[in-house]
């Protein structure tokens, strides 16, 4: 980081980017508190139980949206995120571990601008640096003038900050956009001064001086397994986002639009190519490139859809065929047997049969 300059993440193309699922445990913690249980918080998101039980998994856009819609209508107490004396770091401890065994300062927060996205996509930093402050500037894809998310992102940062602070007294000067939230003033115990709001932008920044200190407590025998660590955790997110998973992603959201009218033919692979903006030819030829095609792609997905609204819904097969685009209800048994080798009314009797031993054993 050099004077003058500034430094984000790389712009990111059109392929299906992802936030961590560990930032909707906690933004479901935070609709708790403001009186939305779990079940109201999944269903008002599209995000179930099973999305969030790996914690390695990732949500798609989407669903992160309607995350942060829902905790800017409930404008929650922000106690749950000042409290948080570690910030997002116990959730990603490859990221953590990096980031806190750097040897000055600066190298760390250049480490944390560059591998951040494994905790989300749908944001930037941007950091400039004056002979006497650093300024980091927030901006949000989604709610750009929602200030609780700078917010986030704000404590984040200055709790690895502090982590570099010898002598304890950093004072982090804020300026949020929106209105000021509940028990404002205990963002001023935690950056060390007013923060302001109703601002034009997003930002945050401190005394320059400190970003070239020695880190006292850095290791450099363990630096370079942790660099190992987090870059291969980056490299799993990077994968991620291969061409036919923005597609299958795409085909996901288009089958669950309520509006979407699937029993028009080829309406699903036109609708596909629109948001991609790009002919079906070229669609094909990409994903021909893996080893795929796009019929692969839409049986895997309306399959999976099949069984999740059996499992879960009591919606009859009729129902459930009109809302996968089939032509009648025995093409969509015809369809779901050829997948599973039973009948879906089968798959659901014995799904629910499994359902009711966990319960007994349980």
């Amino acid at each position: 980081m050099q004077p003058n300059t500034s430094h984000h993440l790389p712009c990111i193309g059109r392929r299906a980017r992802t936030v961590s699922n560990r930032l909707a445990v906690d933004l479901m913690a935070a609709a708790e508190a403001a009186g939305v249980g779990p079940a109201q918080f999944q269903a008002r998101t599209g995000i179930n139980t099973q999305d969030l039980v790996d914690r390695d998994g990732r949500l798609d856009g989407a669903r992160h949206k309607r995350c942060i819609e829902l905790i800017h209508a409930l404008s929650p107490s922000i106690e749950w995120l000042v409290d948080r004396q570690c910030g997002l770091y116990p959730h990603f401890p490859a990221l953590g571990n990096h980031c806190f065994n750097a040897s000055t300062l600066r190298e760390a927060i250049g480490a944390f601008l560059q591998f951040r996205a494994i905790i989300g996509e749908f944001d930037f930093l941007f950091v400039k640096e004056t002979p006497g402050w650093l300024q980091v500037e927030y901006v949000a894809e989604f709610m750009p003038q929602n200030g609780l998310q700078a917010l986030a992102n704000f404590q984040v940062l200055a709790t690895l900050i502090r982590a570099y602070d010898v002598k304890e007294n950093t004072v982090f000067h804020v300026s949020l956009a929106g209105a000021a939230p509940r028990n404002r003033h205990l963002l001023d115990d935690f950056f060390g001064t007013t923060a302001r709001f109703d601002s034009n932008a997003n930002q945050m920044r401190f005394d320059a001086s400190l970003l070239d200190a020695p880190f006292p407590h850095y290791n450099a025998t363990l630096a370079p397994y942790l660099l190992q660590q987090v870059q291969e955790q980056f490299r799993q997110v990077q994968q991620g986002h291969s061409f036919s998973a923005t597609v299958e992603q795409l085909i996901t959201e288009i089958v669950m639009d309520c509006d979407f009218d699937g029993s028009r033919k080829a309406s699903l692979l036109s609708a596909v190519c629109e948001r991609l903006e790009t002919s079906r030819w070229t669609l094909n030829r990409q994903l021909r490139v893996e080893g795929l095609n796009f019929s692969d792609l839409e049986t895997r997905v309306k399959l999976e859809r099949a069984c999740r609204l059996l499992r879960e819904t009591r919606c009859s097969l009729s129902e459930i065929s009109d809302m996968l685009g089939f032509s009648s209800q025995s093409a969509f048994t015809r369809f779901f047997r050829s997948g599973h080798q039973m009948a879906p009314q089968t798959f659901r009797q014995k799904s629910q049969q499994r359902h009711a031993a966990q319960n007994y054993s349980g």
